[in-house]
């Protein structure tokens, strides 16, 4: 480490405290980000930040992916947007197909692709809409029902064990953060 480093860190540690009741390392941390990013000369900081931020919402995802994928291969579904549908439906008599696919963000033909093995598994069924007969509609059979009971507490394991260094405030603040990033 570069001694020029070490005392512009020393410096911002002495500001830090002069400035600060707590002594706290994340708390020194949310204090340098805040100074470091909100400056006005911040431009370059800002689009480092974005790309990160990006980098790692896309790290999480297939972290997720790759942890759940263990039980999922043991099941007759092939991805984890496969028992997302399964979640939904659980939840919801039927759904159109579009509104399935639209709900999880996914293109028109992966999306198709999910429903289309989901029904070679007989694990959902498909049926005329009554109000619009251009449309089918979706719902979970019996086999599909009996696959998501025996496969939720495993997943939901999965979920738990990923987010486990989070507290409550954490995880309800990421929510929050998340739920922001997806409707902006």
């Amino acid at each position: 480490m570069k001694a020029e480093l070490l005392h512009n860190l020393i410096d911002l540690v002495e500001e830090f405290n002069n400035n600060s009741t707590s002594g706290t390392m994340e708390d020194f941390v949310v204090w340098l980000s805040g100074k470091y990013f909100e400056s006005e000369n911040s431009e370059g900081h800002q689009e480092q930040l974005d790309l990160m931020l990006a980098f790692q919402i896309s790290m999480l995802n297939k972290s997720i992916k790759k942890q759940t994928k263990e039980v999922i291969s043991e099941s007759p579904l092939s991805s984890l947007d496969g028992y997302s549908f399964l979640l939904h439906l659980e939840h919801a008599d039927s759904f159109r197909k579009m509104e399935l696919i639209e709900m999880h963000n996914l293109e028109a033909p992966t999306g198709i692709e999910v429903i289309k093995r989901l029904l070679s598994k007989g694990l959902i069924e498909e049926f005329n809409d009554a109000e619009d007969k251009r449309a089918k509609r979706v719902k979970m059979t019996k086999d599909g029902k009996r696959e998501l009971e025996r496969l939720k507490p495993l997943v939901d394991e999965k979920f738990k064990n990923f987010s486990k260094a989070l507290s409550l405030n954490d995880k309800l603040s990421l929510v929050a953060t998340m739920n922001k990033l997806i409707r902006s």
